[in-house]
This record gives C-alpha cells, structure tokens and sequence, in this order.
C-alpha cells in the first residue's frame, strides 16, 4: 500500500464512524433513540437477563458510561432490573416498550445499512469486515 493511504487509513475510518453515528441518530430520532442507546439495547436483547458489566463488556465501553445510558433507559421505560437470586448483582432486560423500540430500531438500522451498501460487491463488503476484524483482534491484543 502506497505510504499516502496508510497515512490517511485510520483518520478516514474515524470521519466514516463519525458521519456514520451522525446519520444513523437522526434516522433512530424517529423512535426517539442515539446509536449509543440502541447498542445497548441490542446487547441486552441478546443476552438478557444482563449486568453492567457485561454490557461494558461487550460494548468495550466504560462502566459509567454504560450506567449513565441505562438510566437514560430506564427513564424511557424501555429497560427494567430482572428478578435476580442473587441481590448484589443487578440484571436488565427490556421492558414490553424496550422490545417494540429494538424492533423498529432494528427495522430502521437494517434499512440504513442496505442503502448505504448498495453499490458494494459481497467481495468488498467482505474484505472490509475482515480487515477491520483483523485490526480489532490486534488492538485487543490478538495476534
């Protein structure tokens, strides 16, 4: 790879996340939720009932960061704490509105990523995911 694109790889990943995040909030306004919000809903979707850190976790965010959404959240009345037999530990899960939201969260989420594909061969799409799961695998520590 020419020094010139290497040079200017990871600073074009940031202006896509960046004008990505920035479209896709105004198309989730329409059901009152940001991106943030919705990962986290999608995370405790997948694997409710789910704790803090676990959502911390997954979304390899800060703990306080995920408690300041959850509050959010909660607020909305989308996510509620699940009966738990161990009191100490605090698990979510959607509430009946939290999954109507997820839905058409995802319906329009699923709609924005396919407009923005259209016109990307599977075989680009594919070196793409690849590339940046290899990059994310090494950040992470991997080899």
């Amino acid at each position: 790879m020419r020094d010139s694109m290497r040079d200017g790889f990871f600073h074009q990943q940031l202006q896509f996340t960046r004008s990505f995040k920035k479209k896709l909030n105004g198309e989730l306004a329409e059901v009152g939720l940001f991106h943030s919000q919705w990962l986290v809903l999608y995370c405790i979707k997948k694997q409710q009932p789910v704790t803090l850190v676990d959502i911390s976790n997954y979304l390899d965010v800060e703990k306080p960061t995920i408690t300041r959404t959850v509050k959010r959240l909660r607020e909305q009345e989308l996510v509620e704490e699940a009966p738990s037999r161990d009191k100490r530990e605090k698990r979510l899960r959607l509430t009946a509105t939290g999954e109507e939201n997820f839905e058409r969260g995802k319906q329009i989420i699923t709609r924005f990523e396919t407009e923005l594909l259209e016109g990307l061969s599977d075989s680009d799409i594919e070196t793409t995911a690849n590339t940046l799961q290899f990059l994310r695998k090494k950040l992470n520590g991997g080899d």
